[in-house]
């Protein structure tokens, strides 16, 4: 009995003597210890796999060659980029705009009934019509034959403006596809979008 008793004595003395030992002996003592530490594990885990699953959406970018009535093609590479995804006329919209920043040459998208991923003809041959436009600069925005439409005649009179775009993937808040586009100005003139790829985020 007196050994038993020693050896307690001696086990109790040596964790109080430790840190160890003293947060042990203050768990026994407090049973409530563990159900907050239990608690702050269970945040800590959630907090780390919250940290994973919320990631910071990536800066979209756009990518293709243009050319604007008799110039030389040239790239058209953007971080001015923006794509919304809302109801329209009772369906899904795509609205998608891409700038140039140093000399405002930009494109403008309108797509009806986006159903997800896949092909998407401008203007279509929905009720409503898809919209395509190139836009020479920005800026002047005042002179009509910077805005080259796909539903405008070339100079021959010929309804030839078309589109295409692929949407190869779509979340919760980013679209990725490709683009061609042809359209003409109120002179006639033609404007083509050739190879052109997006990666934007959605809002």
């Amino acid at each position: 009995m007196k050994k038993t008793t020693s050896l307690k004595l001696r086990i109790s003395r040596m964790l109080i003597g430790n840190p160890i030992g003293s947060l042990v002996i203050a768990y026994i003592k407090n049973p409530l210890y563990f159900l907050y530490t239990g608690l702050g594990i269970v945040v800590m885990l959630l907090s780390y796999e919250r940290s994973f699953s919320e990631r910071p959406v990536e800066a979209g970018f756009f990518s293709g060659k243009i050319i604007f009535g008799k110039d030389q093609y040239h790239r058209i590479q953007s971080k001015d980029v923006n794509a919304q995804l809302k109801s329209e006329l009772g369906a899904k919209a795509l609205t998608l705009t891409a700038t140039k920043e140093d000399n405002l040459e930009s494109v403008y998208l309108k797509i009806y009934n986006m159903n997800g991923p896949g092909t998407y003809f401008i203007p279509g041959d929905g009720e409503i019509g898809n919209i395509g436009n190139l836009i020479k600069n920005l800026d002047k925005y005042t002179d009509k034959n910077n805005f080259y439409e796909s539903s405008l005649p070339n100079k021959e009179g010929v309804q030839n403006g078309v589109g295409r775009v692929n949407i190869t993937r779509i979340t919760e808040h980013e679209i990725e596809g490709e683009l061609i586009l042809i359209a003409n100005n109120p002179q006639g003139e033609q404007a083509i979008l050739e190879s052109a790829k997006f990666k934007i985020p959605l809002h």
